[in-house]
């Protein structure tokens, strides 16, 4: 059982994210929007942080370097989640170092490999 923090404006995709995650036997916290995302990932110290991309005022990239910093954990595991296409969404978590991407799209099977793949050492 991983503590996994998902950050996503969108609570719809939130909840489901966290029903998937919850019947897998995580341990998981939600969080509204990206102000605030960074004290929790100090607080709570995540094994991984699933984090939308695309969000109001800050965008996850952004967010993943502050939380990093803050956190005091450049290694912080992140795995960017977006409805981006797969192509661009690779790319972006390459360049950001988050260890993984899923999109928001992926089915239920997809979903769970991408955050099991990203929790190993």
């Amino acid at each position: 059982m991983a503590r996994i923090l998902i950050i996503d404006d969108d609570p719809v995709y939130g909840d489901m994210t966290t029903q998937r995650l919850e019947r897998a036997g995580h341990k998981v916290k939600l969080h509204i929007g990206p102000f605030g995302a960074s004290a929790l990932a100090v607080h709570d110290s995540p094994d991984l942080v699933i984090l939308d991309v695309f969000m109001p005022g800050l965008s996850g990239p952004e967010l993943l370097g502050i939380m990093r910093k803050n956190a005091g954990r450049p290694d912080l595991p992140v795995l960017l989640f977006s409805s981006m296409d797969p192509g661009p969404l690779s790319r972006l978590a390459t360049e950001h170092g988050a260890v993984g991407w899923v999109t928001k799209s992926a089915s239920r099977d997809e979903f769970l490999t991408a955050v099991q793949k990203a929790l190993l050492p």
